[in-house]
């Protein structure tokens, strides 16, 4: 009777698992292959579809201020944007070596380095994107010891991580199948333009920091970066690091870009890049180019681009 009873046992939890396990590989099969917005650049990196010139990395204000259209244009090479809205520099360098264990090597790379890129972020955002990669170990690390990380359940439990996310999984569901019907990115090349209205964000970090706020910079972050700098020089990978435009109110609220400016010194002193300061650009005196204090707008995007375009001309990227 006892081993009658476990066998049954083993039978009702195995199935059900069976049955979860094939529909996760389906799902996560299927996203891997989607061109959904949220997944669209992971997956043109990780199924070799990327193989760019020149690379675009950096935060939001890389992915959505620098335009590949354009910079394709002007210099004429294959550019691809992989910059990550919400994520420093420790995720960038991660997606990099991702990129190059899939990709070919890029000629040169356009980093865009923000003054608060270089603290480790402390809470998970955006997790859908990572949701088929979980069993990506360089990526995983990435994303452990952080406020809201991935369990237990979710890494190993079959379809436990999409118990949130029931169309995404219903996406990859349609994408493992070969429906038609499915979801389409409205990226270019991993650029998104935000054609939006000013928004109230920099109201509201006027009133949060009166007296403005001290970004730091973290030592193992700078240490991490330092060994990304040395690594391109070693393989010689041109590094522009820019500093994209912001809307000029907002600069005195900074209290460490001395800092941040020796940071960006250094690594042209030591690793012989180049470093593209926008600070005091004509942009950034004008709002009609912005829809935050730190973001351009779709238009302010292609102007800031185009000029862009033409100062890595002048520092001898293109053909």
């Amino acid at each position: 009777m006892l081993q009658k009873f476990w066998l049954k046992l083993a039978l009702i939890i195995s199935v059900p698992l069976l049955v979860l396990s094939l529909m996760a590989y389906m799902v996560d099969s299927g996203l891997r292959k989607s061109n959904h917005t949220v997944l669209a650049d992971w997956n043109a990196l990780f199924n070799a579809k990327i193989n760019a010139d020149l690379l675009v990395l950096g935060s939001s204000r890389a992915a959505f201020h620098i335009s590949p259209y354009i910079l394709d244009s002007t210099l004429h090479l294959n550019s691809y944007n992989l910059g990550m809205s919400a994520w420093r520099f420790d995720m960038q360098w991660t997606r990099f070596k991702l990129y190059l264990e899939h990709n070919k090597a890029p000629k040169y790379i356009v980093h865009n380095v923000d003054l608060y890129g270089f603290a480790k972020r402390k809470n998970l955002v955006d997790y859908q994107q990572f949701l088929p990669y979980l069993n990506e170990p360089l990526l995983l690390n990435n994303l452990t010891g952080i406020k809201g990380e991935f369990n237990g359940f979710q890494k190993y439990m079959p379809m436990y991580k999409y118990a949130n996310d029931l169309d995404l999984a219903w996406e990859g569901f349609k994408c493992y199948t070969g429906s038609k019907n499915v979801a389409h990115t409205n990226k270019y090349k991993g650029f998104q333009g935000n054609d939006i209205p000013w928004d109230n964000q920099f109201e509201k970090f006027k009133k949060k920091y009166p007296k403005g706020i001290n970004y730091t910079i973290e030592s193992d972050v700078k240490a991490s970066f330092e060994e990304y700098l040395r690594f391109c020089q070693k393989k010689g990978i041109k590094v522009i690091l820019v500093y994209a435009p912001e809307y000029y109110e907002v600069q005195p609220f900074y209290k460490n870009k001395k800092a941040f400016n020796t940071l960006c010194q250094n690594a042209v002193n030591k690793y012989g890049c180049i470093f593209l300061d926008y600070t005091n650009d004509s942009l950034c005196f004008e709002k009609k180019w912005f829809y935050n204090s730190q973001h351009l707008n779709k238009k302010g995007a292609e102007v800031f681009s185009a000029k862009l375009a033409e100062d890595l001309k002048k520092v001898g990227v293109g053909r």
